[in-house]
């Protein structure tokens, strides 16, 4: 990281704050809304899921804004509605006040993810892009593996604690981001309407062909713990599925960590394809050996071919956006391709029905179905990257 510009270095920090302040609070807040609003886990699931879709959608309009005002106080508006958003949740009584402070908080997540990646894009020549986003995906990673084990710690001394720390940790990161230059904003270009940015989005039809098979492909990895633990559930007692799940999250956490960067610096956009069907197949292989698996080995070493393929799919579809947005749309673009996360709302959806309906291991073979077609439309969206790998304008 020493080798980066300051905004680089303050930006990848506030990434891990950011993800770190979710991650103490994400293993806690079923159990805080079980208690405080006497919610079912069925319930529990509409109302993250409600938030969820609307804050994704909200993010679309994000990335629009994003293009048309000063980024740097749009990340700082981020950090601060997360901050308000993890505090207000400690004083969560009310179902439509905790529903609007769970949209704030998953909107400002999604905001800040698109913002961070436009400025990436800002300050970095191509080549260093892919390597940067692989760095970033890395210490995001630090933050998951570490953030939900303090957060318990934590909660065992005083429930609301972690709920409280997570918002003085994003509201300090405020401060690292006022210590950077204002972003510099394009005037060169007559600004767009939403409308007609919309109707940009729409007409790109690689964008639309890329969206589509990265949300297919979202619902296999976007949510993964959710399905394995709904399927251990079923195939195991629940001590040997706890066994089992802590071992392959531990499996996957030091496998990122040790690994994504090296791997992020050989991805070239113009072969982005290529390493897509090499992710989708690596995703692939990985379901079906969690489909076999009868020992904590056996599931440890699927994992790990698993992660080889999320290592790869995560900074490609950073830098295949990179790579087609226009300079005046990229926060517009990033905000586009995020609607893939309704892909991640519908895993558990889909998992629980085949669990239910059909024999347990088939549910691994059906998200290779969906993550073989998500990783095809990719490869036919790819043609237009390595046919010409510079963005095209804007249209006016």
């Amino acid at each position: 990281m020493a080798t980066y510009s300051l905004v680089i270095r303050r930006l990848m920090i506030c990434s891990v704050t950011i993800v770190v302040s979710r991650a103490m609070t994400s293993p806690l807040l079923a159990l805080l809304l079980s208690t405080r609003l006497g919610l079912n886990q069925q319930d529990i699931g509409l109302l993250m899921g409600i938030a969820v879709f609307i804050a994704t959608l909200l993010g679309l309009y994000g990335g629009y804004i994003i293009d048309r005002l000063e980024k740097r106080k749009l990340l700082i508006l981020a950090m601060l509605s997360s901050a308000i958003g993890f505090l207000l949740l400690t004083f969560a009584s009310d179902l439509y006040l905790t529903t609007l402070t769970l949209v704030i908080t998953e909107a400002a997540s999604a905001l800040f993810l698109i913002g961070s990646k436009a400025i990436i894009s800002e300050n970095l020549p191509v080549g260093e892009r892919a390597k940067v986003f692989s760095l970033r995906y890395t210490l995001t990673n630090v933050g998951y593996a570490t953030g939900p084990m303090v957060g318990v710690v934590i909660a065992g001394h005083m429930q609301l604690a972690p709920f409280l720390i997570a918002s003085a940790i994003a509201f300090t990161s405020v401060f690292l981001m006022i210590g950077i230059p204002p972003t510099q904003r394009d005037d060169s270009h007559k600004p767009l309407s939403f409308l007609t940015t919309l109707h940009t989005l729409r007409s790109d039809r690689t964008l639309i062909l890329f969206t589509s098979g990265s949300l297919l492909s979202t619902i296999v990895h976007g949510r993964y713990t959710l399905y394995l633990s709904q399927f251990l559930l079923v195939a195991y007692k629940p001590a040997e599925a706890l066994k089992i799940l802590s071992a392959v999250l531990a499996c996957n956490a030091i496998t990122v960590i040790v690994m994504q960067y090296q791997v992020g610096r050989f991805l070239k956009r113009e072969q982005l394809r290529y390493w897509i069907v090499l992710g989708t197949l690596l995703f692939i292989a990985g379901l079906v050996g969690f489909s076999l698996a009868d020992s904590l080995l056996g599931w440890c070493v699927a994992m790990f071919v698993f992660t080889l393929g999320e290592m790869i799919i995560y900074p490609c579809e950073f830098l295949f956006i990179d790579t087609i947005a226009p300079d005046a749309l990229r926060g517009s673009y990033y905000g586009a391709q995020n609607l893939a996360a309704f892909g991640g709302a519908l895993s558990p959806v889909i998992c629980g029905y085949l669990l239910i309906n059909a024999a347990p291991a088939s549910m691994f073979y059906a998200l290779g179905a969906l993550t073989a077609i998500g990783g095809s439309l990719c490869f036919v969206s790819g043609r237009r990257v390595a046919a010409n790998p510079t963005p095209p304008a804007p249209l006016l």
